[in-house]
């Protein structure tokens, strides 16, 4: 039986897009880092669904006012939204990402979401969910969610990472875009500042290697960790590529078995439905082995220097 909730650690650069089409082909909705994908958008809620969400954040005497029939639907619509995003945001201050202090949230409504036990939390999102986050640190995300996981390895943790050359490129690629592509991840919109600053590729490149606070460098030596860990599902984006992309049609279904493994699908048949990955317009950034042809060798220097440790880190 399929789970009903994932958590995906994609690097930053990692090529997320290739692991999020294929979550959103297995019927889950993205949250989190890919929750502005056009192609994964969220269907509509089941009626049980709206009513297990509104009783946890309103209580069941006001749950029932707002599903009365003759209750006017804007408001139904406004406070079913607003359960969502304080749900939203206890999920992410759980997963122990960066959040606001300002928020239009309701605050007793998120109170009352944040209370509940994980396992009670689980069960809320709307049909199945996957969060995308950049990192997982032990030391920020919440303790109650990791002795959970830990006890019951709920929700299934996909580990997704590439080869620190390739994410490099592919994040000073994605931070030269203007600020609206970039996303508003507070470290993506300081480090874009920083890399118009400087003229070449090569200066990029050698600031990306030497400055620990880069996005992506942080989250990989923190997150080792997932690496290792017996119970999470380790996929690389060279095993995903695919031929279009320079991979291989054997490990990308090898990735796709543990995958369905970790998510409790069936894998003989549906791997087989998965389709390739897409690849209009985005062949040359998610190809593999493009940091290996921008890299010179004084980058491949500060690399060993700085990062050997995860040059070997591999599925």
């Amino acid at each position: 039986m399929a789970v009903p909730l994932l958590i995906a650690v994609s690097l930053p650069g990692s090529g997320t897009s290739l692991l999020a089409d294929v979550t959103r082909l297995l019927g889950y909705t993205s949250y989190g880092t890919m929750s502005g994908d056009p192609a994964a958008g969220a269907g509509q809620p089941g009626p049980g669904e709206v009513y297990s969400l509104l009783t946890a954040a309103y209580g069941p005497d006001r749950t029932a006012l707002l599903l009365d029939p003759s209750h006017d639907r804007d408001s139904l619509e406004a406070a079913f939204q607003q359960a969502v995003s304080a749900l939203w945001r206890v999920w992410w201050t759980r997963l122990g990402q960066p959040t606001t202090l300002a928020s239009p949230v309701d605050p007793e409504t998120e109170s009352r979401l944040a209370r509940l036990p994980d396992t009670t939390l689980h069960t809320l999102l709307p049909g199945r969910g996957c969060w995308y986050v950049t990192g997982l640190d032990l030391h920020s995300a919440d303790a109650d969610l990791l002795r959970t996981w830990h006890t019951r390895s709920q929700p299934p943790i996909v580990y997704h990472h590439r080869d620190i050359r390739d994410r490099i490129i592919s994040q000073i690629r994605a931070l030269s875009q203007p600020a609206d592509r970039v996303g508003s991840l507070p470290d993506h919109l300081v480090y874009r500042d920083i890399l118009a600053t400087l003229p070449t590729l090569d200066a990029k490149i050698t600031l990306a290697l030497t400055d620990p606070g880069f996005p992506g460098i942080r989250e990989a030596r923190r997150g080792r960790w997932l690496l290792h860990h017996p119970a999470v599902c380790v996929i690389t984006h060279e095993e995903l590529a695919g031929p279009a992309l320079g991979g291989t049609t054997e490990a990308r279904e090898r990735a796709l078995a543990r995958l369905l493994r970790a998510t409790g699908r069936p894998v003989p048949p549906t791997v087989a439905g998965i389709p390739p990955p897409r690849t209009e317009g985005a062949v040359d950034d998610l190809a593999v082995g493009i940091g290996r042809e921008l890299f010179t060798p004084d980058h491949e220097r500060l690399l060993r220097h700085h990062h050997s440790a995860l040059l070997h880190d591999r599925a």
